[in-house]
């Protein structure tokens, strides 16, 4: 039995690297997605190019062998550990471009603009890693990169990091940019209730509210996480036809909160999924849980399901169609074909359901991508 490969719509390949590490806390204080983040900045500031890549390489192959055949790199570490620009001012980009093709996985590498600390404040000596001085700057990147791009493999794409990250004034002249040169748009959106009050002072508008002013909001824009949203921002999210990519595993990780999935579902807002953080890197954990949070919040069963009420054909469409769209990649012939032996699979009349609900890794036995076999008896066929 097999089903369509799954895209990883939210990447953060560096982050792996934590895993294990943080789950831990001072007693001293409590622990959020804040000072998870200073844990975050101190794995950024240790990591040379060189590292990068081996971190990449190695987020990728998993997420091959756990049955993800694409991924979109929301890719933001693009100086050196002290902040200076490399002699080549994309080269982090390309290794990670790199480490995508050593593996075989497809690739959308959003480059993320990333210009302050939050709204009025400087980004810290912390995050000079991160800078992106202009717009212009961010234009340079971008025409650097677009001759990577293969339009099978390798994509491009733009990140605005957040709205805390990414000046008012920069949006629309990014964007514009974004969508003159054909590339999808992605920005994490309202991830905490923080960061939707410090908008709120600021402009007077939710994150969501403040793109839509900005002409952000679009068919080829995905919101990522967006947990707090309030109705009207359900509303201009739905109207613009943007997408949405949930990251429910990382969400819960780091504390972020539970979103109003069946809302969005419900209104016709199309879903993806994505590992963001890599504290799991498990498709059918993320896809089981958009469900199964929904059904918790609701108090109620089968929530994202087909016109006939079906739970599997709707979560191929959030793990396989969108996320696809979401990262503007093709996907034909990628395939992931589970173990004939595979325990979970066993004595159930539905398997994709029972796959899609009851799945795991270890199930996964060949992962092909664009026709090629690349994971054999659930490892990579060169890296196993």
């Amino acid at each position: 039995m097999s089903l369509p490969g799954i895209a990883n719509v939210h990447s953060h390949a560096f982050q792996r690297r934590l895993r294990g590490d943080v789950q831990r806390r001072d007693m001293s204080q409590a622990d959020t997605f804040w000072t998870w983040r200073e844990r975050m900045y101190d794995l950024a500031l240790k990591l040379d190019l060189g590292g990068l890549e081996a971190a990449a390489r190695l987020t990728f192959l998993e997420c091959l062998e756990a049955g993800y055949t694409a991924v979109g790199e929301f890719h933001y570490v693009h100086h050196g550990p002290d902040g200076r620009p490399y002699g080549d001012p994309v080269a982090t980009s390309r290794a990670m471009m790199r480490a995508a093709r050593q593996v075989g996985i497809r690739l959308t590498l959003l480059w993320t603009a990333y210009a302050r600390g939050g709204f009025e404040v400087p980004l810290s000596a912390r995050q000079a890693r991160f800078r992106a001085s202009d717009p212009g700057e961010v234009e340079r990147a971008l025409d650097a990169l677009l001759p990577e791009v293969d339009g099978e493999r390798i994509a491009l794409g733009l990140a605005l990091h957040s709205v805390r990250a990414v000046p008012p004034a920069w949006l629309a002249p990014l964007t514009e940019a974004a969508r003159t040169r054909g590339l999808p748009i992605h920005a994490h959106v309202s991830e905490q209730p923080q960061e939707i009050t410090a908008c709120r002072e600021a402009t007077g508008l939710s994150p969501v509210g403040l793109l839509a002013r900005e002409g952000v909001l679009g068919p080829d824009f995905t919101a990522v996480h967006a947990t707090w949203l309030d109705d009207e921002d359900v509303s201009l999210l739905r109207n613009s036809g943007a997408t949405v990519c949930l990251c429910p595993t990382t969400e819960c990780d780091l504390g972020d909160g539970v979103p109003r999935t069946a809302d969005l579902f419900e209104a016709g807002i199309p879903l993806c999924i994505g590992s963001d953080s890599h504290a799991v890197i498990d498709p059918f954990a993320e896809l089981r849980m958009v469900e199964y949070q929904a059904r918790a919040a609701t108090g109620r069963r089968c929530v994202v399901v087909d016109e006939a009420g079906a739970v599997a054909p709707a979560l191929i469409q959030v793990g396989h169609t969108h996320g696809y769209r979401a990262l503007g990649l093709p996907g034909h012939g990628d395939r992931v074909t589970f173990r004939d032996d595979a325990r979970a699979l066993q004595g159930v009349s539905d398997v994709a359901a029972a796959a899609l609900t009851a799945g795991h890794p270890g199930m996964v036995d060949r992962v092909d991508v664009a026709g090629e076999t690349l994971v054999i008896s659930g490892r990579h066929i060169d890296l196993g």
